[in-house]
């Protein structure tokens, strides 16, 4: 059986936290709904019209960046712990499904859900971009909208992941969730601000300055991917927010091609998915060996 039959197709687990869960939502009264849709559709259809008049796509990355990262502990936060506050994981692991049909089955509901708000996301930013940017070339701006949406889905993943872990883990939906917020907020704001900080105290004090992205020593060409592998800056360049700047600074014109990090904004996404496949495959692994189920 392939995998994706496997984990997706015949998948128990996989359909009742997709379609069980949205249906068990959806049986409210029809004003409860209604209440609570419609303001967001009106917002949505604002957003719209803003970005067809005034561009504004910045605003649209800001909100697509603020949405996601925040959905994603929320979705993920209580898939493990619900199981065993509601003493239900006995239950669980008496069944046929192995601990990759567990696992993937809950990690792969929350990504169609993503993908489902990314989705909505998409037409704002790229109609901004368009309205914003007319003097930049088509292929500088679909190249800063691939990379922009890679960065931020690839990091709602990662968030998706790691939150998934620790409700397993922790056991605690609410405590997951303080844990995959707190977490977020350090890594993305206090962790880098503080980075800077000492590395600004460490030149003024050695009178040597720190330049990720001087790659002209020498005459070569590899040096440019020196920044991928540097240290001294990994906290800021793999962090989201300083990648979507950056990516807007090479692609719209503001940073010289030969100053410019090559595979900028890719390799962090690529980085992202990679500790979330490591993270999901670490966590299937932990199912198997405490349950004594197959991969």
């Amino acid at each position: 059986m392939r995998l994706w039959q496997k984990w997706v197709v015949v998948n128990p687990v996989f359909h009742y936290h997709l379609w069980g869960q949205t249906r068990l939502m959806a049986r409210r009264p029809l004003w409860q709904i209604l209440l609570f849709c419609v303001p967001f559709a009106v917002i949505y259809l604002w957003l719209i019209d803003q970005a067809v008049r005034n561009g504004l796509p910045q605003l649209s990355l800001s909100l697509e960046c603020l949405t996601l990262w925040l959905v994603a502990p929320l979705m993920s936060h209580a898939l493990f712990a619900m199981e065993f506050e509601k003493a239900t994981w006995d239950m669980l692991i008496l069944t046929r499904l192995t601990a990759g049909q567990i696992v993937m089955g809950k990690f792969l509901s929350r990504l169609a859900l993503l993908s489902f708000l990314a989705v909505l996301f998409v037409p704002l930013a790229l109609i901004g971009a368009l309205k914003e940017y007319q003097a930049v070339s088509s292929f500088s701006l679909l190249a800063w909208f691939a990379k922009t949406q890679l960065v931020v889905i690839s990091w709602a993943i990662l968030l998706i992941a790691v939150t998934l872990a620790l409700s397993y883990w922790l056991k605690r939906g609410m405590v997951a969730a303080a844990v995959a917020f707190a977490g977020q907020v350090f890594v993305l704001f206090i962790l880098p601000a503080f980075w800077m900080l000492f590395l600004a105290l460490y030149a003024a004090t050695t009178r040597q300055p720190l330049d990720p992205f001087d790659f002209r020593f020498g005459s070569e060409p590899m040096l440019r991917f020196g920044w991928m592998f540097d240290p001294r800056f990994a906290v800021v360049v793999y962090n989201p927010i300083a990648a979507i700047a950056g990516i807007g600074l090479y692609h719209l014109g503001a940073v010289p091609p030969d100053r410019q990090a090559l595979l900028w904004g890719t390799w962090q996404g690529i980085v992202y998915l990679a500790v979330a496949s490591l993270v999901v495959t670490a966590l299937v692994r932990a199912v198997a060996k405490a349950t004594r189920k197959p991969l």
